[in-house]
């Protein structure tokens, strides 16, 4: 585990990386009260056994991997009922991410201080384009990111190495000359098997 106050002085002492990308929740953000939210929503809404998938298993996932994996392994599966779940969880992400979610600390000066050192950056996430877009914005963070992955954007989320693949492809970076910054053991999955080296933040 690395603090993320730290990650300025050792790409400083490294001096191989032309750019970083970022995960977003967990790294960028915080958004842990507001998934724990939205889930009792669901759960509660549509009685949903959350319980057939695992803890692990579930942090791998995207929102909508997730509604599917447990709509399956439960036998009620269905296109409407799948895209109803969906549409719910989005309406309660946005309803209650303002008082919800809160800035990582340190993470808008690392941002300032890469961009004044002409780091490309990328948000690479397994959140929807919409929750991405929703955080940029509320933030003021659009500006800093050459490009952003989001679950709609790749076939397979994390861990599979397809969203780092996807950024790279996007900022026409080489995957040895990229940092990526991961909260997570699929995170960091991801960003090996594309290649790319890894720091896991606090």
């Amino acid at each position: 585990m690395t603090d993320i106050h730290g990650i300025t002085a050792f790409l400083e002492k490294s001096g191989k990386y032309r750019g970083v990308f970022f995960d977003m929740d967990g790294v960028v953000i915080d958004s842990s009260r507001l998934w724990g939210h939205v889930i009792r929503g669901i759960e509660s809404k549509f009685a949903l056994d959350l319980s057939v998938i695992g803890d692990g298993e579930s942090k791998s996932l995207s929102s909508e991997d997730a509604v599917r994996l447990v709509l399956e392994r439960t036998g009620r599966f269905s296109p409407a009922l799948y895209a109803e779940i969906l549409k719910e969880t989005e309406t309660l992400y946005s309803e209650s991410f303002g008082g919800l979610v809160t800035m990582k600390d340190g993470i808008r000066e690392l941002l300032s201080s890469l961009r004044a050192r002409e780091v490309i950056m990328a948000l690479v996430s397994n959140s929807s384009a919409r929750q991405v877009r929703m955080v940029l914005g509320h933030f003021a963070l659009g500006d800093f990111f050459s490009a952003t992955v989001s679950s709609d954007d790749v076939s397979e989320g994390k861990p599979s190495p397809e969203p780092y693949l996807k950024a790279l492809e996007m900022t026409g970076l080489d995957a040895g000359e990229v940092l990526a910054l991961e909260d997570s053991e699929q995170g960091e999955r991801s960003a090996a098997s594309a290649a790319v080296d890894c720091i896991r933040t606090d």
